[in-house]
């Protein structure tokens, strides 16, 4: 007995084809929107074609596992809905084939999608998210290249500000030079006035040479020379017929250090975020009993009056009766009055400034372990999305029964939105410590698994429920019931 049929090997074909070219679609829709997020750290740097590559590749790599889930979606609308459009799941239920046979080779497939997206995200993703983190911090360090407009100053130049007053794009040639540098402080400062002049990129990328013709050079001697000097001569100046100099402008591209990136939560596979969640959850307990230790215990020991002779045993005074502080401070004097007050007050904004550093401190390390064990269930969660998408996809595509790129895309893209809108709140809630980290991720499955079951139960029970012509015949039978 054959365990792949023929009805398998047709359905597959018509699915597989159909994921193919759904999931590069999305998968060029999500990195067009990415790359719309950090289009300003790429024009004007004179990146190569092999840095721009290397973007888009890793970039690419770390969309796969959104990618998928609408690539399955829509894949399955489509292919079921064409499937239904050309009456082949009649003829196939005709034939005595139930829904769920149908379904079962593209099931099976999506269980090894959903497999592969949680292989991906584990091995794949983390080092391509440390990859592209690296070169885009890269990128934003990267100087721009050197595109001098006319009639405004220029100063991406470290120490230069430069004017030019037009310049000739053919030959290169500037003209109505003028240039301000300024030195280790606000006196040392120069002023460059040229006639024409030319900058230009060694061959080494380090460094710009700037020649300059016919100009004059200014120069504050205010801090320089004797106090005769200064007197007399408030700053030099001095002509000259052509002049070259030599600018550091490092204008190499270099990527810094991948490693750098190991401790984040993104650019960890699971077994590591549960090794850093442990870590996290022991460095809190520690620090907690730490900080009790070096900051709360020593602040009741500075309320219990240390260094007064009686210190002790008021210390004891306190643990066996309370103690009457309004009694002892009416005993006082005004001086002492007006001293414990002072002393009161300043343990009072110690304790508060104390309080709200740990709190602080305390938030982001909480936060950094929300953080771990969001990308420990997200890990899951976008890969059931798969298999949830595909119960929702085929089930729905053979209810409408409307193949092609109109009614299919159009349904996916409102469950996907749907999806998103759900999916996004519980993460965002779950980061910031409102929800609990594993009902927050969960949530969008949880809610999305009763609609992927309802939906098969109907597919496979022959609902009519998005017939038009079904609703148009039953409002016809009740208005002639009604008697309109």
């Amino acid at each position: 007995m054959r365990i792949i049929k023929r009805l398998d090997i047709f359905i597959l074909k018509q699915f597989c084809l159909l994921l193919a070219g759904t999931f590069f679609i999305c998968l060029f829709i999500f990195l067009m929107q990415f790359l719309w997020r950090y289009v300003d750290d790429l024009i004007g740097k004179g990146l190569s074609i092999e840095v721009l590559a290397k973007f888009f590749f890793y970039a690419s790599m770390t969309l796969v596992p959104i990618s998928m889930p609408l690539a399955l979606l829509l894949a399955s609308l489509i292919s079921f809905g064409n499937m239904g459009e050309r009456l082949e799941l009649l003829a196939m239920k005709a034939a005595g084939i139930p829904l769920l046979r149908i379904l079962r080779p593209v099931a099976l497939l999506s269980v090894v999608v959903a497999a592969a997206s949680f292989y991906f995200q584990n091995v794949i993703g983390p080092e391509s998210t440390k990859q592209l983190a690296a070169l885009l911090y890269s990128m934003k360090q990267k100087s721009p290249e050197m595109e001098i407009p006319e009639g405004q100053f220029y100063n991406e130049i470290p120490g230069y500000n430069l004017f030019v007053e037009h310049k000739d794009v053919e030959t290169g040639m500037l003209y109505g030079i003028m240039i301000y540098t300024q030195g280790s402080n606000f006196d040392d400062t120069q002023i460059v006035l040229a006639d024409s002049g030319r900058i230009q990129t060694t061959a080494d990328q380090m460094h710009l040479q700037l020649t300059l013709y016919d100009g004059e050079r200014f120069r504050n001697m205010q801090n320089t020379g004797s106090a005769l000097d200064k007197a007399t001569v408030p700053y030099m100046r001095e002509t000259f017929k052509t002049e070259v100099d030599l600018i550091p402008f490092d204008n190499n591209f270099s990527v810094m250090d991948a490693a750098l990136f190991n401790q984040n939560a993104q650019t960890k596979n699971l077994t590591m975020l549960n090794r850093g969640i442990d870590s996290i959850a022991h460095y809190l307990d520690s620090t907690g009993h730490d900080q009790f230790r070096q900051y709360g215990y020593s602040f009741l020991k500075q309320v219990r009056l240390e260094g007064r002779p009686d210190s002790a045993s008021l210390a004891e005074h306190v643990q066996e009766q309370p103690l009457d502080f309004d009694s002892v401070f009416a005993r006082l004097g005004d001086n002492d009055r007006a001293q414990a007050a002072r002393n009161a007050l300043d343990h009072a904004r110690s304790g508060e400034m104390q309080t709200l550093s740990m709190a602080e401190y305390s938030y982001d390390v909480n936060r950094s372990l929300r953080i771990h064990k969001l990308e420990r269930h997200k890990k899951f969660t976008l890969s059931l999305a798969c298999l949830i998408f595909f119960f929702i996809g085929a089930p729905l595509g053979a209810i409408i029964r409307k193949g092609g790129l109109g009614v299919p895309v159009v349904v996916s893209v409102l469950i996907f939105i749907f999806y998103y809108m759900v999916n996004v709140t519980g993460e965002k809630l779950a980061k910031s410590g409102e929800w609990d980290v594993a009902f927050g991720l969960w949530l969008s499955t949880m809610v999305l698994t009763p609609i992927g079951g309802w939906l098969t139960w109907k597919a496979n029970q022959d609902s009519v429920m998005f017939n038009l012509e079904a609703y148009q015949q039953f409002f016809k039978r009740l208005s002639k019931k009604l008697g309109l």
